[in-house]
C-alpha cells in the first residue's frame, strides 16, 4: 500500500459523470505528477523523522489539468513538521 492507499476513485468521492472535462487537457498527467510529488513529500518527511502514519496526501488534477496535492495531517504531525521547518529555516540563516 502506498501513501494514497489502495482505494479506487469512487472511494474518494470521484464521479466522472459529475465532472466537466475540457477537450485537450491532460488531466491524467497532472494527477500523476501530483501523485509523484505527494509520494516524494511523504518520503522526505519520513526521512526527516516525521511520523507520516497519520498523514494523508491525495492527488488531484485542477480544471486546467495542473496537478495539486491535498494534505490531511494530525495536530501532532503539524507540530512536528512546523518544528522541523523552523529549525531548517534557522539553520539556513546561520550558514
Amino acid at each position: 500500500m502506498n501513501v494514497f492507499g489502495d482505494e479506487g476513485l469512487a472511494d474518494h468521492g470521484f464521479d466522472p459523470n459529475e465532472t466537466v472535462w475540457v477537450r485537450g487537457v491532460d488531466y491524467v498527467a497532472g494527477w500523476r505528477e501530483a501523485r509523484d510529488a505527494g509520494v516524494a513529500l511523504m518520503e522526505a518527511l519520513a526521512a526527516a523523522g516525521i511520523d507520516v502514519t497519520s498523514l494523508k496526501a491525495q492527488a488531484h488534477a485542477r480544471p486546467d489539468g495542473y496537478g495539486e496535492v491535498t494534505l490531511r495531517l494530525s495536530m501532532a504531525t503539524v507540530r512536528q513538521t512546523t518544528g522541523l521547518l523552523r529549525a531548517a529555516s534557522r539553520w539556513g540563516r546561520a550558514s
